[in-house]
């Protein structure tokens, strides 16, 4: 363990804005794999993470295989949100694990699944859907969220522990009670505050500030995103987005959405977006770098 916070340990100063540029929900849609990786090619994109158990993780892998530059992670999830497009949990379908709901598909909503998922049930779910990724030749830099399910204070631990079992950084960012407060979380604003607090202290990475648009937010994204890139201030930010290229099967898959995760794919593709991180002197990096200092 260190005194060196984890700027200084990356090797930068407590001045610097830097920016994780993460492309969330990888390998739900043929549509989202090819904007992803068009997008990390691209370079203002510097990581993301798979959701294992949706039906595109197997093209996700093979990319990675052939390629093990790209910075991957694996987006743990409890949930499957779409009304048509399901996909199953991998470590087991027996209704008593509390994981699947009626049709035996994940639970559409965080709600559902805190009520429903035993603890053992999810860490074991966890634990498979990081195995696959490994197993199919994925060299996976970090663990994350899906809809933050597995943040809820009753999965936390096991999340965590999957974050130590594996040896790679999970996203925990930093929170204030007001943070907390707005996303409803109030009533375990004290059990949140309280574990970050001791994780931090034992040299846990903790990213310092959290940064997304909405999906369901219908505007220009390359404005709005240099709009957001100006106020990026010094610490190290998660900057997350949901890229997809337009297509008859994303349309299909998310018709309320799809205009926007096509908005996100051409904004991170395009040069105003690199021109002004440079501008804003965003120091851009992923979670590999992370990874292999702690």
């Amino acid at each position: 363990m260190t005194n060196q916070s984890l700027l200084e340990q990356l090797g930068y100063e407590p001045t610097d804005k830097v920016v994780i540029f993460h492309i969330d929900d990888i390998g739900f849609s043929h549509a989202a794999n090819v904007a992803a990786f068009e997008c990390l090619d691209f370079g203002v994109a510097s990581c993301g993470s798979v959701l294992v158990p949706a039906p595109w993780f197997l093209e996700t892998a093979e990319i990675c295989r052939k390629n093990p530059k790209y910075d991957i992670g694996v987006h743990l999830t409890l949930t499957c949100e779409y009304e048509l497009y399901r996909w199953r949990a991998l470590s087991s379908v027996d209704p008593e694990t509390g994981l699947l709901d009626k049709e035996r598909g994940l639970w559409r909503t965080m709600e559902e699944a805190v009520k429903h998922i035993s603890p053992k049930a999810a860490e074991a779910e966890m634990r498979m859907q990081i195995q696959t990724a490994l197993d199919n030749g994925i060299d996976i830099t970090h663990i994350d969220t899906h809809m933050g399910t597995v943040m809820d204070t009753k999965f936390i631990p096991f999340y965590l522990k999957m974050s130590r079992e594996f040896n790679v950084p999970a996203f925990v960012p930093r929170v204030t009670r007001e943070d907390l407060i707005a996303l409803g979380l109030e009533a375990q604003a004290d059990i949140y505050l309280s574990m970050f607090s001791k994780l931090e202290e034992s040299g846990v990475p903790i990213v310092d500030k959290l940064m997304a648009v909405e999906l369901e937010v219908q505007t220009d994204r390359i404005d709005y995103y240099t709009k957001l890139f100006s106020e990026i201030k010094p610490g190290l930010t998660h900057f997350l987005f949901h890229p997809a290229k337009m297509s008859p099967e994303l349309n299909a898959i998310v018709p309320e959405t799809a205009s926007a995760r096509n908005r996100d794919y051409e904004a991170f593709t395009n040069k105003k977006l690199k021109e002004c991180a440079e501008i804003n002197d965003l120091k851009i990096i992923g979670y590999r770098e992370i990874r292999d200092i702690t």
